[in-house]
């Protein structure tokens, strides 16, 4: 994978096939021409709805990208250990803030993304499923940047441990009064070429009638 500026680009099947997340990041700064080239192909995604209501924050400056970093560190120990109906051992939580004390998911950059709900469009008891609308089209927002980041030899990896701490995430982000957190991407070229895991076969998950 090329690291700063290809000189090809790979074949779409290809950059998804060999995709997978990445969690441990070098520290070399990502160009802003390239996080806008990321972020560009993220607003060409689906939308449901129809309607543009997404926002998305930036995150490179170092302060806040540490600031970021320990409520990473808090979220995860908070997912392992209180919204799981099966907490993770001790041992295990240990290990893993062992990890991002190392540094796991301490990134170049961080793409925050947020749904906008001010004014819904849809009738009261239809609001829930709007809601879901625009958490879909966060979705395919970070699809585009995920494949398209990595199509330039950019990891990254989807948080979503951010949204049990909302609040917290908010404080750091300052987004727009009133827009909703939907989740957060961290990106950085990877220290090691992902090795992408096994899924589940067509014949477990699909059913054609």
């Amino acid at each position: 994978m090329c690291r700063w500026g290809c000189l090809y680009r790979l074949d779409v099947k290809e950059v998804i096939f060999s995709r997978a997340s990445v969690r441990v990041f070098r520290p070399d700064p990502l160009p802003v021409d390239v996080v806008n080239e990321v972020l560009e192909a993220g607003v060409r995604a689906p939308i449901a709805g129809g309607v543009e209501k997404w926002f998305f924050v930036v995150v490179m400056s170092e302060g806040k990208r540490r600031k970021i970093h320990e409520l990473l560190k808090e979220g995860h120990v908070i997912y392992a250990t209180k919204v799981l109906k099966e907490p993770y051992p001790e041992r295990s939580v240990r290990k893993w803030v062992q990890s991002m004390e190392a540094g796991m998911y301490y990134a170049p950059a961080y793409i925050a993304g947020y749904i906008d709900m001010r004014e819904p469009r849809h009738r009261e008891e239809y609001v829930d499923e709007e809601r879901i609308f625009l958490h879909q089209t966060i979705a395919t927002a970070f699809q585009n940047m995920i494949l398209t980041a990595w199509s330039l030899g950019i990891g990254s990896v989807w948080l979503g441990v951010p949204l049990f701490m909302k609040e917290e995430f908010n404080k750091v982000l300052e987004p727009p009064e009133g827009l909703e957190l939907a989740g957060i991407l961290a990106l950085g070229y990877p220290t090691d070429k992902p090795k992408p895991k096994p899924r589940k076969t067509l014949e477990q998950i699909v059913k054609y009638i």
